[in-house]
């Protein structure tokens, strides 16, 4: 039977074997444990009192008639805290010995608490993370069941952090980390690093896991969609997610964490809210993967890339009047690979910006290509990074490039994205209108997926708005992007801008558009991007 004392404001528990010993440590939590047993019998029998040794930080001390100070320094070395002889005690001894271990408790339960805490947050980090996750894993090998790993991070967290400062990037983790745990509710949210959280659902099938995690991902889209209020300002943001199970994808914790991760980018070419189960065929990491910073720089020397066009069609005459340059890299050993391949990695390195140049350069020539054929086209879009733009250079290289070239800058016309604009506002402003004095127009490219300020767009000679293909592809089904898009298109308009719609594949979002006004489209309706002579041929069947 337990009995419980309170000399000095420590609560003291007395029981009469090691199993209700346990029974009242889960029960009660104490402060510190004092067991009465002869150290013999203890270092006999330590296989029993490992549990409390080990799994805790919770100071252990054996008290008996007479402990030798041999006995007492074995005590000591298989962990416990102290040892006491009851000849020596008196209410003196025993009140300092319990306020040294208490203090020495409190004082590692902290220490514990920060290597296991986000400092910021206060979710359990890294590290927590991976023993948690490990720990779910050996769940299921003993008893069956399934998890869920939901992977989440802000889409161009770092351009928000350098636009608004690092406290408002703070105040922003801090709303996304509110948001997570009112939708995880009872499931465990982890800070592991930077913009990126992680989420481990569990359930006892396959059928429940999958059923509990899109019930969770709707309240998450419902939640993570809406903007977010930082320093007074309204901020729509991209929230990406990968999602990835267990055992079905396996039950090792660093694959499962890098499924979770590989189905988050896939996620990001959808901007704005959007989230990807893991798929082997579409998210298995390709083999040149650690290749590609290095061989960049030799696909630049030796002309390894090419540009592909995608068609742009004006919806009142039917007709092709420009195209989009896009980049594609003929890789000697893997062949064609995708952008979205390598333009992360370019933009990381900052290998973006001669890249960037090089496509400049590259339409000029296929500018004059396409004019000596005879045919007339009114804008041919190239795409600018935001890196590109911490360039201080940046206006004067171009007029070079367009100099040398003999560009008709009529016809050139630089897509931006949001993360652009807003990278660096002065600096933006004077080398956008730098070269919208030569002649160059400027359109906005996924608008509506990032933070744009409608103050800025009034500033800056900006021609068109381009609607985003996330928005495109739900249209005329969603109510909610059908009124987006329709918004967008009067926005543009009373702005005396054009209006784009990228990603049009349908011939229902085509009807959509004609009937809202659209002025332009381009998408796999039409055309995919293409090579140059294959671009040719579709302007002379057109």
């Amino acid at each position: 039977m337990a009995s419980k004392l309170t000399p000095n404001n420590f609560e003291l528990f007395f029981v009469d074997s090691l199993n209700e010993l346990f029974v009242q440590t889960e029960q009660f939590r104490p402060q510190i444990i004092m067991i009465d047993s002869a150290p013999d019998d203890v270092l006999n029998s330590l296989d029993q009192y490992a549990p409390l040794l080990y799994p805790s930080s919770t100071p252990v001390v054996i008290i008996h008639k007479e402990i030798s100070q041999e006995n007492g320094n074995k005590l000591l070395a298989v962990a416990f805290s102290d040892y006491l002889s009851q000849s020596d005690v008196s209410d003196g001894t025993l009140s300092r010995s319990i306020r040294l271990l208490t203090l020495i408790h409190s004082q590692t339960s902290e220490i514990s608490a920060l290597q296991a805490d986000d400092l910021l947050t206060s979710l359990k980090n890294r590290t927590s993370f991976y023993q948690a996750l490990q720990h779910q894993l050996n769940q299921i090998v003993k008893h069956d069941g399934a998890l869920a790993l939901i992977s989440v991070d802000i889409d161009n967290f770092k351009a928000f952090n350098q636009r608004m400062g690092v406290a408002a990037g703070d105040q922003l983790l801090l709303d996304l980390r509110d948001r997570l745990l009112r939708c995880a509710r009872h499931y465990p949210v982890f800070r592991t690093g930077g913009d990126e959280f992680f989420l481990i659902v569990t359930a006892a099938s396959t059928d429940l896991i999958h059923a509990e995690t899109h019930r969770l991902l709707e309240k998450m889209a419902t939640s993570l969609f809406a903007s977010f209020t930082v320093s007074e300002q309204e901020n729509i943001l991209g929230i990406s997610i990968g999602v990835t199970f267990a055992p079905e994808n396996g039950l090792n914790s660093d694959s499962l964490t890098n499924q979770a991760n590989q189905a988050r980018s896939r996620a990001k070419r959808i901007h704005g809210f959007s989230y990807s189960i893991y798929e082997p065929g579409k998210d298995r990491a390709p083999s040149y993967e650690g290749l590609l910073e290095s061989d960049i720089w030799t696909a630049l020397k030796k002309g390894q890339f090419e540009l592909y066009y995608q068609p742009r069609i004006d919806l009142r005459t039917g007709k092709i009047v420009g195209a989009e340059a896009l980049m594609r890299w003929n890789h000697p050993l893997h062949g064609l690979i995708l952008p979205d391949d390598f333009i992360p990695v370019s933009e990381q390195t900052g290998q973006i910006v001669p890249m960037g140049f090089w496509a400049i350069y590259q339409s000029g020539r296929d500018l004059a290509l396409i004019k000596n054929a005879g045919f007339d086209l009114q804008k041919v879009g190239v795409n600018l990074s935001f890196r590109q733009f911490q360039d201080d250079h940046l206006a004067q290289t171009i007029h070079r490039i367009i100099d040398s070239e003999k560009i008709d800058t009529r016809i050139l016309e630089f897509e931006l994205t949001e993360s652009a604009l807003l990278s660096d506002d002065l600096h933006v402003q004077q080398s956008i209108g730098e070269l919208s004095k030569i002649g160059i127009d400027f359109s906005l490219d996924d608008f509506g997926t990032g933070y744009s300020s409608f103050a800025l767009l009034q500033k800056l000679p900006i021609n068109a708005l381009k609607i985003d293909r996330s928005f495109v592809s739900k249209i005329p089904s969603s109510s909610d992007d059908t009124e987006i898009v329709r918004a967008i298109i009067n926005l543009a308009h009373n702005l005396n801008m054009g209006v784009i719609a990228e990603g049009v594949e349908t011939r229902s979002q085509l009807d959509f558009l004609i009937q809202n006004n659209c002025d332009q489209v381009q998408g796999f309706f039409f055309s995919p991007p293409v090579p140059l002579t294959d671009f040719m041929k579709i302007l002379r069947a057109d």
